[in-house]
């Protein structure tokens, strides 16, 4: 019996030491020229290769490239909450590029946001140290204020002034609509169907986990992957919300994916308008240290989104509507620091219909 414990030891400590070494070559060999994996022990990484879509996505993309991806950031976060999707980004995202489609709204808000429903978060918002305007801005808010704001108040959401479901497509535009994304389109799904869209979305979804074959369901059809869907239905129009998940991922991952995403719709359905919805930021305390959160970087990835439009492909950014000046999302309507609240669920899903409008789609 001794004997036997003693070989389990050993077998254990050999294992041990292989799966160390394995970790060591992917730490210091593979993924650091890449700006990943470095926050990870040694030990964890053979096991987080298996995990991460993404990272192996970016290691293969690496392999087939003859110079290696420059770091777009240190680490690959995980941003979507299992708990509540409708409180993202979950990625989701955005803290955006700040500078606004010229088709988007260009009305200024001026009214507050109203109490919450009962069915909302009931956590009271962080207020983020940011700062105030002393006038509501007459741009998007994507745009400078009008005048400098007052030092050491927040940003504060203002409710619109455009009614966006009155000048928007109507409800019966999306009867056709197919949503793809993360956790914030689970908030779409939960709170503001919209019509007779279909959704095929998951918490936490990437580009990376699509390509790679994960599986969804609604209320139209069982759980399948989205070449499987796409195959076997047919849609007007294509919504795609993903990217707040990849943020922390090398750009040119990115690129490669959504790339790669875009051209399997493409071809599964040649008749379909796309429409790809830009990463909506995250508050500024939810992206405290973390870079990949910052608007600065946010906006390269959108970037890239916004480059693949055209023929049939088009573009839309949320953070005209729910970032504050500096980028960040508002505080005020997110109960987690990236997830807009219900209600605010249903004037996204308005203000979409009024971007499409406004495309002329």
């Amino acid at each position: 019996m001794k004997n036997r414990y003693l070989a389990l030891l050993c077998a254990i400590v050999i294992t041990l030491i292989l799966v160390t070494g394995i970790g060591i070559y992917l730490k210091f060999i593979v993924l650091l020229p890449l700006g990943l994996g470095q926050e990870d022990l040694a030990v964890a990484l053979p096991f987080r290769m298996l995990a991460d879509e993404g990272l192996r996505y970016s290691v293969r993309l690496a392999m087939n490239t003859t110079d290696p991806p420059p770091a777009e950031s240190t680490a690959a976060p995980t941003t979507e909450e299992t708990s509540e999707a409708t409180t993202e980004a979950t990625t989701q995202a955005t803290t955006e590029s700040t500078a606004a489609p010229t088709t988007e709204p260009t009305a200024a808000p001026t009214t507050e946001p109203t109490a919450e429903p009962t069915t909302e978060p009931t956590a009271a918002p962080i207020t983020e140290p940011t700062t105030e305007a002393t006038a509501a801005p007459t741009t998007p808010p994507s745009s400078a204020p009008t005048q400098p704001p007052v030092t050491g108040e927040t940003w504060r959401f203002i409710e619109p002034q455009i009614d966006f479901a009155a000048n928007g497509k109507g409800d019966a535009w999306f009867d056709d609509v197919l949503f793809v994304g993360d956790s914030r389109v689970v908030g779409f799904r939960d709170y503001a169907r919209t019509g007779g869209a279909e959704y095929f979305c998951n918490v936490g979804m990437s580009v990376f986990q699509v390509m790679a074959g994960i599986q969804c369901a609604d209320q139209g059809f069982e759980a399948q992957s989205l070449e499987t869907l796409l195959s076997h239905r047919r849609y007007g129009k294509i919504i795609i919300s993903l990217g707040i998940n990849e943020c922390g991922y090398p750009l040119s991952s990115f690129r490669s994916a959504y790339g790669e995403l875009l051209q399997t719709v493409k071809t599964l359905q040649p008749g379909a308008t796309i429409i790809l919805q830009g990463i909506l930021g995250v508050t500024r305390n939810y992206a405290g240290d973390r870079s990949y959160f910052y608007p600065e970087n946010l906006s390269k990835f959108n970037e890239v989104i916004k480059s693949m439009t055209g023929n049939g492909v088009y573009y839309i950014d949320p953070n005209t509507l729910f970032s504050d000046p500096d980028g960040y999302l508002y505080t005020s309507i997110s109960g987690d620091g990236c997830h807009p609240t219900g209600k605010y669920y249903r004037m996204w899903a308005d203000w979409i219909s009024y971007a499409i409008a406004q495309l002329g789609i």
